[in-house]
């Protein structure tokens, strides 16, 4: 099968620090902070610290600690970031901080706590796996993954070529990533670790830094060229990694390495933020609490990369970007290319937030859709050849369509170029994902 990528030219944006977002006073706190829905244990009149567990869940739910101390005011249902809705928990702040400003203890858990002891902890703290959109726990994914047979994978760069978090934090925090990959990579009882890099930011760590770091993990680094799309999909890092194109090697273990070449095994991939919450939670034992957001785009005065509370309306990131230069005409979340689209300022940041874009009118393409004049570039563009102009008038035409072509969708890995290239602007990256979500949905 043909391998396509597509090279794009989007604004890049440089940031030399973390900006401290300032505290909200009110904070909107979802019960859904990854794939799953938690269930809320405190109540209307209820007064909690900060860190505390305010909601926790069963299977893939993940535990939501208080951002602030305060009191709950209300719980209502607002919508989130991904366009659905979800009960929150209206914080009014109250009361002092017990982890904000104050003294990080550092402790070093890669020789103190057994692998058996870390997933309960990563659970404890409620970490997602922001790799994908699927934002599942992290935890769970570990536990399924425990096995000296698979390898853990980092990407250290953005899969969105409108977005830079992933790579900030890669390069402003190499160590600490390094570190909480290193405890992934205990969790799951494997000794092959491999970083995915990109772009001239991010620089190799020296050996004996390395050596300090993942102690007997071997690791390996390989450098992409992000200059072309889809370069961070899990597809793409699954060739590359067959491929075994060196550019770093701790000596270590390297049995998962050559079983990966051959087939045998396979790979858990995650994003450098996750294993940044990893390093902040185990290791300076701070509740997951913030996470780091980007805000850019050609509307605002100002774009900034920002430490910012869970529950922290939008609108206040805006505000301290300066506001906006242009009418903004579309507020994007999570990337120009899958991200999803929101009206309302007032929507709270979660832990899968990663960026927040301003478009102004004149950088805004036309949008408007129309019928498929069977140009064939969605076919042409797609890496892996599936027919979704075919599927899509399948599902609105009512038009008939064989099986195999019905199951080619799901082979698509969500890079979504047949959006990009369709001069009639359909939905035909969101057809085939709600046709392989009603295939999963009937086989549960």
């Amino acid at each position: 099968m043909r391998e396509k990528k597509e090279e794009f030219d989007f604004p890049h944006y440089e940031y030399r620090r973390l900006h401290c977002a300032y505290i909200p006073s009110t904070a909107f706190v979802s019960v859904r902070q990854g794939k799953s829905d938690s269930r809320f244990i405190i109540r209307e009149g209820d007064e909690v610290s900060e860190g505390q567990i305010i909601a926790s869940g069963y299977k893939n739910a993940v535990p939501v600690h208080a951002p602030i101390p305060g009191i709950v005011s209300e719980i209502a249902e607002r919508t989130m970031p991904d366009g659905s809705r979800a009960e929150c928990a209206v914080l009014q702040f109250r009361g002092g901080f017990a982890f904000e400003g104050k003294e990080q203890v550092y402790t070093d858990y890669r020789k103190k706590q057994g692998s058996h002891k870390l997933i309960p902890l990563i659970r404890q703290h409620g970490i997602i796996n922001t790799f994908d959109l699927d934002n599942n726990s992290l935890a769970e994914q570990l536990d399924k993954a425990g096995s000296d047979n698979y390898v853990l994978a980092v990407r250290l760069f953005d899969f969105d070529p409108g977005c830079s978090r992933d790579g900030f934090i890669s390069s402003f925090f190499t160590k600490e990533v390094i570190e909480g990959a290193c405890l992934c990579a205990r969790a799951m009882h494997t000794e092959s670790l491999v970083f995915f890099y990109g772009g001239e930011d991010f620089r190799l760590p020296d050996e004996k830094t390395l050596e300090a770091l993942c102690d007997t993990i071997s690791c390996r680094f390989i450098k992409i060229d992000t200059r072309f799309y889809p370069s961070g999909s899990q597809r793409v890092l699954e060739k590359i990694l067959q491929k075994n194109t060196v550019q770093h090697t701790k000596p270590g273990s390297e049995k998962a390495f050559r079983n990966f070449e051959k087939g045998k095994n396979k790979a858990l991939f995650i994003d450098s933020a996750t294993a940044y919450a990893v390093y902040r939670c185990l290791c300076l034992s701070v509740p997951f609490t913030d996470t780091v957001v980007e805000v850019n785009g050609p509307a605002l005065h100002e774009s900034k990369m920002f430490k910012v509370k869970i529950g922290t309306p939008i609108r206040r990131l805006l505000e301290e970007c300066g506001g906006c230069e242009k009418e903004p005409a579309k507020i994007i979340i999570n990337g120009l290319i899958k991200g999803t689209a929101v009206s309302d300022l007032d929507i709270p940041v979660t832990k899968y937030v990663k960026t927040v874009t301003l478009l102004s009118a004149d950088s805004i393409p036309d949008q408007r859709i129309s019928d498929c004049i069977h140009c064939g570039f969605c076919r042409k563009a797609c890496p892996l050849g599936i027919q979704s102009d075919r599927i899509y008038s399948h599902f609105v035409n009512k038009t008939p369509l064989g099986a195999d072509i019905l199951l080619s969708a799901h082979l698509c890995d969500d890079c979504a170029l047949c959006n990009a290239a369709c001069p009639a602007r359909l939905p035909l990256y969101q057809t085939v994902s709600k046709y392989k979500e009603k295939q999963d949905a009937a086989q549960l």
